[in-house]
């Protein structure tokens, strides 16, 4: 399979990073969110971000040392923050023992040097800084995908995509606290693995599980595209009011007839699992303003997933997303999901006149 040694590190980075956040995350809840601070754009961050940015950036140095990183943190916090700084890297320190006690990797596979130093850690998170582009290789991190839903113990994800002159090779989300099923009658087992790779279809595995296999995915994940009509649609949307129009999306819900108890309120990526997966069968995300733009972090990853798994994702225009011009995206809200009605949406949003 192309890209197996790339979605091999991935899958491990990713895996590795999740644990350190749910182990921080029930922290935050016993704790009431200590250890948290505030960037200017006011969404909070924890350790958890820096400390999964650090973990998966080293392991991507460690194997691809050429390849750049667009991370969404940068170290500056750090530096005026003696108290996170010393507990991202007891956590760090923690995690690589927990890690290495419960999960194996073959000895010949590093994720990297082990963290001895704040000094080290905040290099290695200063090696998401790249620009992108539309030339050569880079990986777009997301370390905490959905900070509120993840101080909330709610849902969230790390997610990660390698993008090869403008195009996404590989998408892996790791979602810690994604049930296997919405259906409460269903044995509710918790944590998934997501894999995407061009030409090789999505796949999902038990986050927690001991071992990851170069050459095993785990399960072939596939979108619905076989609804008798549009109001069987199950919509996921953020829950934030802030990252996307709610209004103007229930005014295209019920343009198209779909039932309002049939909308899914999801943080972060976990959105573009629950679709790759079957759950549900439509992603809106109609922009908050005329200028806003979205990074590319907050979709390399699930952008793959979803057309590796039979679906479509565009802007509100319906033009498939760029992700080859830097460090956002070019253009206007995000509709994922279903081919089938994919085309009914686009129509409904040029209607309504959004």
């Amino acid at each position: 399979m192309p890209y197996e040694r790339e979605a091999y590190i991935a899958r491990l980075a990713v895996q590795k990073a999740s644990l350190s956040t749910r182990s921080i995350s029930n922290q935050i809840l016993a704790n009431k969110a200590q250890n948290t601070i505030t960037k200017d754009d006011k969404s909070p961050v924890t350790i958890g971000d820096f400390s999964a940015q650090a973990i998966i950036i080293n392991a991507i140095k460690a194997n691809f040392p050429n390849d750049e990183v667009v991370g969404e943190e940068d170290s500056n916090d750090l530096k005026e923050n003696p108290e996170l700084s010393k507990a991202i890297l007891d956590n760090l320190q923690k995690n690589e023992l927990e890690f290495n006690e419960h999960y194996k990797i073959p000895e010949n596979v590093s994720l990297g040097d082990s963290f001895q130093a704040i000094e080290q850690v905040s290099q290695v998170i200063d090696e998401g800084n790249s620009q992108g582009g539309d030339k050569g290789r880079f990986w777009a991190l997301d370390p905490i995908d959905g900070t509120k839903g993840f101080l909330r113990g709610d849902q969230y994800a790390v997610c990660l995509a390698l993008i090869e002159d403008g195009i996404v090779k590989v998408g892996v989300i790791g979602c810690p606290n994604l049930p296997n099923s919405f259906d409460k009658s269903e044995f509710q087992y918790k944590g998934g693995l997501f894999t995407g790779i061009l030409g090789g279809g999505s796949w999902y595995s038990k986050l927690y599980d001991s071992k990851i296999i170069i050459n095993e995915l785990g399960d072939q994940i596939q979108m619905k595209n076989n609804l008798k009509s549009t109001s069987e649609i199950k919509v996921c949307e953020g829950v934030e009011k802030s990252h996307s129009s709610h209004d103007e999306q229930f005014k295209i819900k019920d343009y198209l007839g779909i039932p309002i108890d049939q909308t899914l309120n999801l943080d972060s990526q976990v959105k573009y699992c629950s679709l790759s997966k079957g759950l549900a069968e439509l992603y809106l995300r109609l922009p908050i303003s005329s200028t806003y733009r979205e990074k590319i972090w907050d979709h390399a990853a699930g952008n793959i997933l979803i057309t590796e798994s039979g679906g479509i994702v565009t802007d509100i225009k319906g033009e498939t997303l760029n992700f080859g011009k830097g460090r956002t995206l070019q253009s206007s809200g995000v509709i994922a999901g279903s081919k089938q009605y994919h085309s009914k949406v686009i129509e409904a949003i040029k209607s309504l006149g959004l």
